[in-house]
C-alpha cells in the first residue's frame, strides 16, 4: 500500500478534519455545497433562465389544474423544449440536495408541466436502482438477484417539485403519484426491453426530517422501513479533485482506484482515508483524524424506503391528488400563507433547505 511521508500524512489528515469540521448536520453539508456551486454558476440572471418557466400562477386553485409528462430530450441537437438544459436548470436552482449530473447505469428524466399555465412544476430522474437494500431484503424475505433488480425495479432518484408549487400544493405528492404510474412503467419497459414491477425511492432526509412528502400515499406508495446510514459524505467539485490529483501526484502518477471501478468517487476517498491512517506516526493527529471520520460519518442518516407497484394510472394519480391538493391550499389560503414568490438557490440567503 501507498504510504505517505509523515508531513504529507499530517497534511492529508487535516485536509480531512478541516472539511468534516464545520459541519454539524447534514443539512449543513448539502447548504455548503449548494452555494459553492451557486457562487460558481456565471451569466445567471433571475428571470432570463429556468425560473421564467416555472410555475407562478399562486392564485390558482388544484382543481383548475391539468398535466402533462414530458419525457426529457436528452439528444444536445434537439430544438425541443423539454431538453436537458431546461431540465438540469430547473433541477439545480430547485432542489435542496446538491445534483450529480455524471450518473451511470439507465437513466430516464421527466418534466411535468401545469398545461393552462404551460410551466413547470417539477423534474424527475429515474435509474438503475441500489444493488444492496436492507428495506427491500426484509420485504421480500430474500437478497433479489442482480438480474431480477434489473429486471424489475426502478428507482426514483430526484423527484423535485418547484417552489413554492411544491409546499402550497403538495407538489412532491403530486409528482411522486405520476412516477410510480403505469405510465412510467410502460416508458420504462419500451425503453429498456424489461418488465417492471416495482418502483422505489427514498427520503431526502432521516432523523433531521421525522416526515416525508411520501408519507401519506397509501395504498400507491408504501413505507417499508429504512435504510442503513453509515457511509462518508463525499468531498465535493474542486475540493476531490485537487486532492484526488495531489494523492496520484505522491502514487507515482498512477490513480489510486482503477478508472473502470465503478463507484469511483467512494473507492477513492475510502482509499485515502486507508493510506492516511496507514501512514501517520503521530498517535496524537492519528486520533484527531479517527474522530473526524467518525463524525462525518454520524452526518449521514438512515432515509426512509418507499415501494410501489405500478397499479394506478396518471390520471387516478392526479385524480387523488386533486383532492388532498385542494384541503391543502385552502387550509393555506385561510391562514394567509400561501407563499407567492418563487424560491430558487440565489434568490435569498436564507433558503430553507430542508422543505
Amino acid at each position: 500500500m501507498m504510504i505517505l511521508t509523515e508531513s504529507d500524512a499530517v497534511y492529508a489528515a487535516n485536509k480531512f478534519i478541516d472539511y468534516y469540521t464545520q459541519f454539524n448536520r447534514i443539512d449543513d453539508y448539502l447548504r455548503h455545497i449548494k452555494e459553492d456551486r451557486g457562487e460558481n454558476r456565471s451569466g445567471y440572471l433571475p428571470g432570463f433562465g429556468a425560473d421564467s418557466d416555472m410555475f407562478d400562477k399562486f392564485d390558482m386553485h388544484p382543481n383548475d389544474m391539468n398535466f402533462e409528462v414530458h419525457v426529457v430530450d436528452t439528444d444536445t441537437k434537439s430544438r425541443s423544449k423539454y431538453n436537458q438544459w431546461l431540465y438540469s436548470e430547473t433541477l439545480n436552482l430547485t432542489a435542496s440536495n446538491p445534483i450529480e449530473e455524471a450518473i451511470p447505469g439507465r437513466t430516464h428524466k421527466w418534466i411535468v408541466v401545469e398545461t393552462n399555465t404551460d410551466k413547470v412544476v417539477g423534474v424527475v430522474r429515474f435509474g438503475s436502482p441500489t444493488i444492496n437494500s436492507k428495506p427491500r431484503n426484509n420485504y421480500f424475505g430474500e437478497v433479489k438477484s442482480l438480474s431480477d433488480i434489473n429486471a424489475h425495479f426502478v428507482m426514483g432518484f430526484n423527484i423535485v417539485p418547484t417552489q413554492p408549487f411544491g409546499f402550497n400544493y403538495l407538489g412532491g405528492k403530486l409528482l411522486a403519484l405520476l412516477a410510480s404510474s403505469k405510465e412510467l412503467k410502460q416508458q420504462f419497459d419500451e425503453k429498456y426491453g424489461i418488465d417492471l414491477k416495482y418502483f422505489e425511492t427514498t427520503s431526502l432526509y432521516g432523523t433531521t426530517k421525522g416526515v416525508s412528502m411520501y408519507d401519506g400515499l397509501k395504498p400507491f406508495l408504501r413505507h417499508i422501513g429504512d435504510t442503513e446510514s453509515k457511509f462518508l459524505p463525499l468531498f465535493h467539485d474542486d475540493v476531490f479533485r485537487d486532492f484526488f490529483w495531489w494523492f496520484n501526484e505522491r502514487n507515482g502518477g498512477e490513480r489510486l482506484i482503477s478508472a473502470d471501478k465503478s463507484s469511483k468517487k467512494l473507492k477513492i476517498q475510502v482509499k485515502m482515508i486507508s493510506i492516511i491512517r496507514n501512514s501517520l506516526k503521530d498517535e496524537d493527529k492519528l486520533n484527531q483524524f479517527n474522530e473526524c471520520i467518525d463524525h462525518a460519518m454520524s452526518l449521514t442518516e438512515k432515509k426512509r424506503y418507499y415501494l410501489g407497484d405500478f397499479r394506478h394510472t396518471s390520471e387516478e394519480a392526479i385524480t387523488w391528488w386533486k383532492k388532498k391538493a385542494s384541503k391543502r391550499f385552502e387550509k393555506l389560503k385561510s391562514e394567509d400563507r400561501v407563499r407567492t414568490e418563487l424560491e430558487i438557490w440565489g434568490s435569498t440567503e436564507n433558503m430553507e433547505i430542508i422543505r
